[in-house]
């Protein structure tokens, strides 16, 4: 069984290694044949040199000690204390772990903690079927476009993280 974990990227090596793992999710994006590339040509190159700049955190995930995947959060700047979710990502030689639950897992427990009320995020499902089950099975519901994108074919979710009694 793999030992697999979970944390903040907090080094300037963790850093760069979220970066290594963001370029990835950039490549597949670019040559899947949906299109779907211009979700990434939208300052994307200046996004990963600045990182983690504009991010609350950035979660990685590493599989015997190796880089395999990872998912950043950022304030949405509303009253409400709403965050976007980005840059879900699990490598290829990686998937089939479950690391993908498991990272959203960690990042809808890290919104919560940080007193966050809703995760929303903007996705091509074509081009990450496997991403959009997930979003699915957790409680992401369709929502209204929260940002200025103008990327065709995107698709808007948002999951509320205040628990009803």
């Amino acid at each position: 069984m793999p030992e697999i974990t979970i944390r903040a990227a907090t080094t300037p090596e963790d850093v760069a290694t979220v970066r290594n793992l963001m370029q990835a999710y950039g490549d597949h994006l670019t040559t899947h044949p949906s299109g779907a590339a211009s979700i990434c040509l939208e300052g994307y190159a200046r996004e990963l040199e600045r990182l983690p700049e504009g991010y609350a955190t950035l979660l990685i995930a590493t599989v015997d000690g190796k880089p395999a995947g990872c998912v950043a959060l950022r304030s949405l700047k509303r009253e409400n204390r709403s965050c976007e979710m980005k840059r879900l990502w699990v490598s290829q030689g990686f998937r089939g772990l479950g690391l993908g639950q498991r990272l959203l897992a960690e990042a809808i427990a890290w919104a919560e903690q940080a007193g966050y009320i809703a995760i929303y995020l903007d996705t091509v499902p074509a081009a990450m079927p496997e991403a959009n089950r997930l979003y699915k099975n957790v409680g992401f519901l369709p929502a209204e476009r929260y940002n200025q994108s103008n990327i065709p074919d995107l698709v808007f979710f948002c999951k509320s993280l205040v628990t009803k009694t």
